[in-house]
């Protein structure tokens, strides 16, 4: 294995600095007030700590941002619509095995919209389930790129040189969970009630995620594929199974939301098949041209 030059280690360190006192900034601003806007706000700081980077140490590699849609139509259709179908494949695993919490007439869509009977609940649902998964995606797709294009754009090439690509793609996943830990700690995604399990539960499923996004991210060589999952993936939190089809007394940390351990499993193989895919490639990068290479030392010493 290849060790860090310390131009890579100031780097790094100043994006870890700046991603961690955004990261506290918003913290702090979301504990006094919930507003999730700061959430959405908090997505662009990674992005914003690349681009201070970069500026600081006239960095010229390339940060994947064109988007390539010819040779990645079906890439881009797949971040798209798939999400929301491995979704529903976990929330079906979970009412499976937990068939009593399957009420959608009980549901938070079905009081919100008085429905009291089936045939007018799927009435409503589907029209409304289609118009989420088709337009929601491209509603977040600006604040995913935020996160996009520092993980997967800037931090994971940086690791995979010197890490190889199975641990850079580990690693970058585990440090994107960590960074969602305190948000996660007061209560977001699953609740107050087991805030360590909820940190365990998101480590885990950024690690999921994790890989399907470095496997989109290295077979299409753009960061707008990730961005778009991952908004896909975001705009399902307004049309979740456990508010469309549950009473609410759902287990978060198990399901049926994409979130829980069986919620999440349809994502889960999802990233078994990505994951195979990874094993065949390089260890390495081999698009890096010396151009891309600081020439010059970097200006904090």
């Amino acid at each position: 294995m290849t060790q860090f030059t310390a131009y890579q280690k100031k780097q790094l360190a100043l994006f870890a600095l700046l991603t961690l006192v955004f990261l506290s900034l918003f913290t702090v601003l979301y504990a006094r007030s919930s507003n999730t806007t700061l959430l959405s706000l908090l997505m662009f700081t990674p992005a914003l700590s690349v681009l201070i980077v970069n500026r600081l140490t006239h960095e010229r590699r390339s940060l994947f941002l064109r988007p390539k849609f010819k040779r990645n139509l079906s890439r881009y259709a797949l971040s798209w619509l798939l999400p929301p179908l491995l979704a529903m494949v976990g929330a079906g695993i979970y009412f499976l095995l937990f068939p009593a919490q399957f009420q959608p007439l009980a549901s938070r869509f079905a009081a919100n919209n008085g429905i009291t009977e089936l045939n007018a609940y799927w009435t409503q649902l589907i029209p409304v389930v289609l118009l989420a998964v088709l337009i929601n995606p491209f509603g977040g797709l600006l604040p995913a790129l935020g996160e996009e294009l520092a993980w997967r754009g800037w931090l994971l090439p940086r690791l995979r040189d010197v890490l190889g690509t199975r641990k850079s793609i580990i690693a970058t996943a585990l440090i994107w969970g960590l960074w969602h830990a305190p948000i996660i700690l007061l209560g977001y995604n699953y609740g107050t009630d087991h805030p360590l399990l909820g940190v365990l539960m998101q480590l885990w499923l950024c690690l999921i995620q994790g890989i399907i996004l470095a496997w989109l991210q290295f077979k299409s060589e753009s960061v707008w594929t990730c961005a778009l999952w991952h908004a896909s993936l975001n705009g399902i939190d307004r049309y979740t199974a456990s508010a469309l089809l549950s009473a609410g007394s759902v287990m978060p940390l198990v399901g049926p939301d994409l979130t829980g351990l069986i919620g999440g499993l349809g994502f889960v193989l999802a990233a078994v098949l990505c994951w195979r895919g990874i094993c065949r490639m390089p260890e390495r990068s081999t698009n890096i041209k010396p151009a891309d290479l600081p020439d010059c030392d970097f200006l904090i010493q």
